[in-house]
Formats: C-alpha cells, structure tokens, sequence
C-alpha cells in the first residue's frame, strides 16, 4: 500500500443550505459533488446524520437514496449499490467524485465551527474512529470509517501568529537531526509495517516535498502584487518516490539540502518585513498566503520526523 501524504499534496497542488426537504431532490441531487454507494440508502442515512452529524436535505426513489449536506462541504449522495441501474445512472448524470471504500474524503472544519471533540465522543461510541492526528499549532485531523468502509477525515486549521510559524519552520532541521542521530544504514530501512515508507523514504519525501513548495513559497514572496496567480503541476508523491529510487539512496545530503532550505527561506523573510502576509491567487480563486504556505510545510515535516520516531522507537 502506497504511503497516504495529503497534507504534502495540498501544499504544493492548488487546493479544492440545509434542513427539510426543499424540493423532493428535484434540482438539489445536480448539486452533489461526492457519491457514496451504500447497502441500502434508507438505512445508512442514521450514521451519517446521528453519528456524522451531516444533515437530512431529501430522499427518493422509495428510500434508494439520499441527499445529505456536509459540513460546509456541499451535497453529497447516498445511492444503493444493490441498485446498480439506478446507482450506475446517478453516477453519469453528476460531475461528482464517487468515493471508494477504504477511501479518505477530507472535510474541512473550520475553528469557528468549534472543537472537534463533540464528534469524536459520537464516532467513539459508534466504533467509528480510526485515527486522531494532531499537529500542535498547525492542524487536527479526525478520520472516522463508516460501516461500509467509507473513511472521512474532519480536517481542523489552527490559527497561529506569523512568529510561531517562522519558530516551527526554523526547529524543523535540528528535529529531524535528532530523530536520525546514532541510526546506522540498515536500520533506515524500516518501517511501522510491511508496505509503509521506511525511514529512509519519509527523509527524501519531506525534504523533496520543502524542495517544491519553496519554489511556491518564493514566487510568493517575491513580488508584493497581490492577485497574482500560480499554477503547477501535481505532486504525484509515490512516482516521485519510485523514479527518484527513495528506497535506495543515502540521506546524507537530503539532510544537509533540508537545513540550508530552511536557512535560505528564513534568510529571505528576515529582509522582507510583510514577507509572510503575502500571497497569490491559486486555482479555484483561494488566496494562498505565504504564512499559511509555511505552517503547512512546518507541519508536514513535523509530521514526517514524528514517523521517524515512532519507527525509531520499535527497535
């Protein structure tokens, strides 16, 4: 199984009414943007709404499927797979991303919205969690498994101020020293389990995942012309992983390259006083700051050394 990085992918890709029933679907079900095949629709909407906390907009076709609203998310349906005519017909009829069990479909939780905590107590309950990340001053993500093996992971941004996220961003290298410290070759070569990135892998990975994103964080911050645009192509992690033979190079300069990256963006901002609060327009029209753009590549090599540690730590 490739490693699952969707944090690395959203830093360097450009990133992507409720109630009673309003009008019997008619309408409603075009604006659905996530499928989801089910057992039986009439009965699976009960997780979703009591356990996920989605809201109930309509249902139809003597109860083959629903249409529920996700948290600031849009419309998503739920149409039964015993149905596959039907199932097969909806599916063609929506622009819409059909999600496959085993599946991750990120939904963002804003902080306003407030704490992760209420969901969690009802996903527990239901036997619903599968993991709880937290990434201190950056995010949490809480990914909870539907009885159909549909994982939704409730994505939450914490807001920091620009001088935390140029301390995280700087700590990075001296953590990831430490993590590696003592290690010899061989033991690079672990990982948490059979398929998962060795120790060796989340080293070239992060540190070709800062490569990218400072190339985005530098065209950024050169010009202070706000409404610029910026484009780019897809960071395919697991391509880069294999075509750049992660699995068997040393780590020396991966290392050695991570520092002086860090040295050279911070070196920037130190001459550039509103270097962090200036930003572009990414596709879809979100504005990307350059402190955002920095709390998430200080967080995902956060996220990375903590792998390491934990490998480390099995041995």
């Amino acid at each position: 199984m490739p490693e699952q990085d969707e944090v690395g992918r959203g830093i360097w890709m450009a990133e992507r009414g409720t109630g009673e029933s309003r009008d019997g679907g008619q309408g409603v079900q075009e604006q659905a943007k996530l499928v989801i095949g089910v057992e039986r629709a009439e009965t699976a909407v009960t997780f979703y709404t009591e356990v996920l906390g989605w809201q109930a907009i309509t249902s139809g076709d003597g109860g083959r499927y629903a249409l529920l609203a996700l948290p600031g998310e849009g419309v998503a349906l739920l149409a039964d797979r015993a149905d596959a005519e039907g199932y097969t017909a909806r599916l063609a009829a929506l622009d819409a991303k059909r999600l496959e069990s085993g599946e991750r479909h990120f939904i963002r939780v804003p902080e306003e919205l407030g704490p992760l905590e209420p969901l969690l107590q009802r996903a527990e309950e239901a036997g619903a969690v599968v993991s709880d990340e937290l990434e201190p001053g950056c995010w949490r993500t809480l990914t909870l498994e539907s009885p159909e093996g549909h994982r939704f992971a409730y994505w939450q941004e914490f807001a920091a101020t620009h001088e935390q996220i140029m301390a995280m961003f700087a700590a990075a290298p001296q953590r990831l020293e430490a993590a590696l410290a003592g290690l010899g070759d061989s033991e690079l070569d672990r990982a948490l389990a059979p398929g998962k990135w060795t120790i060796r892998q989340q080293v070239h990975h992060l540190v070709d995942l800062d490569m990218a994103a400072t190339h985005k964080l530098k065209y950024i911050i050169a010009e202070n012309e706000p409404g610029r645009t910026f484009s780019s192509s897809r960071f395919e992690q697991d391509r880069w992983a294999e075509g750049m033979k992660y699995a068997l190079r040393p780590i020396a300069a991966e290392v050695a390259l991570f520092q002086l990256l860090r040295e050279h963006v911070l070196s920037v901002c130190s001459m550039i006083p509103d270097a962090l609060a200036r930003s572009v327009i990414v596709s879809g029209g979100r504005t990307e700051t350059a402190a955002k753009l920095m709390k998430s590549m200080a967080g995902h090599a956060n996220g990375h050394i903590r792998k390491i540690e934990q490998i480390r730590a099995m041995f």
